[in-house]
């Protein structure tokens, strides 16, 4: 018999015990940094709403002292007790929440409805409408803002919650993603809604709607955010105080002739805290928001 070599596995050499240990350190070195960067830069992000809510809480006495406190000492809340005492803050909080709400409500039952046939329904000219729907995007909204005004004002729709809320319902963008979501579901679940004898109605509020949920997530998280922080269009078609909402109330608001600064970041505090409390919450949603209407159509 011939004598047999059995094979043995090669041991790592030195070299190579220490080039991967190199590497590994590097690679350690490398994410430590990014995340020192990620770390400074949510610092840097977060500063002004730190700064906000403190400057909200000081004392008037040292609102505007130089080097900055940057740790209240004392606490103080009489800039919210000034704020309402010369401002209309609850009547603007609730404008914001009401109409912020309902246009959230008609902005997901207009656009999902108009989402629905071009989605899933055929008919002649739904591919030249849908492209002429989506190239509005285009359009600058300044564009329209004295025209707009001028047809507002002869309707005498100013300081009304008609013209704050129903415009709102039409969006473009809100209609996309709906369409692009929809396209996504499958067919075969109308089919059979079909052959159920359901009409198409009924299979746009029992089939497609709660299947679309995650859609109607992102649309109304997005749709109440942007009309909360609305600013340029409650300052055109608003007059009255009482009809303004937190973002107009704010910057329009002045005590004595003055800028007191304590009552502003209050107020800034006010508005800016749910809208964080719902990103929080919903923070899932908004990265959604990101790629959903980047789906296969």
């Amino acid at each position: 018999m011939g004598t047999e070599t059995i094979a043995r596995p090669l041991s790592p050499t030195k070299s190579t015990t220490r080039d991967t240990s190199v590497g590994a350190i590097l690679r350690g070195v490398a994410k430590g940094v990014v995340y020192l960067v990620l770390v400074i830069w949510a610092a840097v992000s977060l500063l002004p709403v730190y700064w906000m809510i403190t400057t909200s809480i000081k004392a008037s006495t040292v609102l505007l002292e130089i080097p900055p406190q940057w740790i209240p000492y004392p606490i103080s809340f009489d800039s919210y007790q000034t704020l309402l005492q010369h401002s209309e803050l609850p009547r603007w909080f609730f404008n914001t929440a009401f109409v912020s709400t309902a246009v959230t409500i008609g902005t997901v039952i207009v656009n999902s409805l108009a989402a629905y046939p071009f989605a899933k329904l055929h008919f002649p000219g739904d591919r030249p409408l849908f492209w002429m729907l989506l190239s509005l995007i285009m359009v600058p909204y300044v564009v329209v803002w004295v025209p707009l005004f001028i047809l507002v004002s002869s309707l005498g729709l100013l300081d009304t919650y008609w013209i704050l809320i129903v415009p709102g319902f039409a969006s473009v963008w809100n209609f996309f993603l709906f369409k692009q979501f929809m396209q996504t579901l499958p067919s075969t679940l109308i089919d059979a809604a079909r052959i159920d004898a359901c009409s198409e109605f009924g299979i746009f509020w029992k089939v497609i709607l709660p299947l679309s949920k995650p859609a109607i997530a992102v649309v109304a998280i997005f749709s109440f955010v942007w009309q909360w922080n609305s600013f340029f269009w409650w300052l055109l078609f608003t007059n009255s105080s009482d009809m303004r909402n937190l973002t107009v109330g704010l910057a329009q608001y002045r005590y004595q002739n003055t800028i007191d600064y304590g009552p502003l970041m209050a107020g800034a505090t006010v508005s800016a805290v749910p809208v964080i409390i719902i990103f929080l919450l919903f923070q899932r949603y908004f990265m959604e928001g990101l790629t959903i209407g980047a789906l296969k159509g």
